[in-house]
């Protein structure tokens, strides 16, 4: 199989795999490490700056760029058979991936029948997250009592100092960690962009702001969607379909 694995990772102008561009992308043989491609591009559009804040790469960096479609058949020949491996990659660099691949003009990549290894989710299904691992790794004995309210009550609090000391993290990281990035409703039905516009998450209008779509937005408000997503609906409505 290895002899097939390319590792893939890119860096982009936001978090939405569909309406956002590649502005970096690496593909690595994994067989031996051979870098097959390492390439910036201009995105054609502007890079916002909270996603220069986490890549480093500004609108002035790819000014002289080539954009994706240049080297798209390269990338698609490169892919094509490949195995990918990446990480958080199922949802985000390989949808990326196929779209800029179908903007360009070529095939794209095959979603729903790819192999591809995506280590995020490997360790996210391998180790368990579960209270009673987590007081074993983090306060170094067995949860004595697991599954009763009252132990699991009583083991939190020790468990977020200890967590704290292996991160150094403060009482406000504990809080800001516990919120998703981008989070407007729990359900994930919206979310805010990287400009901070909020966008639907979901259905025919998926990536676009609901700002532009006022009257699916009156229909959510009449429908059986869970209390927070129409809160926050009504939240904008109130402020003008602008998130305050």
């Amino acid at each position: 199989m290895w002899e097939r694995v390319v590792a893939v990772d890119l860096e982009a102008t936001g978090l939405d795999p569909l309406e956002d561009r590649i502005v970096e992308l690496a593909i690595v043989r994994a067989e031996d490490g051979l870098v097959l491609l390492h390439q910036h591009f201009h995105p054609g559009i502007s890079i916002p700056p909270p996603a220069t804040a986490v890549h480093g790469i500004s609108n002035a960096d790819v000014a002289h760029c080539d954009g994706f479609a240049v080297h798209a058949s390269r990338v698609q020949a490169m892919l094509q058979d490949a195995v990918l491996m990446g990480y958080n990659s199922r949802t985000y660099d390989t949808v990326m991936i196929d779209a800029e691949l179908r903007r360009a003009g070529e095939r794209g990549l095959d979603l729903a029948g790819m192999t591809e290894i995506d280590l995020f989710r490997v360790w996210t299904r391998s180790e368990k997250r579960t209270l009673e691992l987590a007081v074993q790794r983090f306060l170094g004995h067995d949860h004595a009592g697991a599954h009763s309210a009252l132990s699991d009550a009583e083991a939190l609090l020790p468990l977020a100092r200890a967590m704290q000391r292996a991160w150094a993290l403060e009482d406000f990281d504990l809080m800001d960690r516990s919120r998703p990035p981008g989070e407007v409703d729990r359900s994930r039905r919206l979310r805010r962009a990287p400009g901070g516009e909020v966008v639907f998450n979901f259905g025919t209008h998926a990536g676009t702001p609901v700002r532009e779509h006022e009257d699916y937005a009156e229909w959510m408000l009449q429908s059986d969607f869970p209390r927070d997503t129409l809160d926050a609906i009504r939240h904008l409505k109130e402020n003008g379909w602008r998130w305050p």
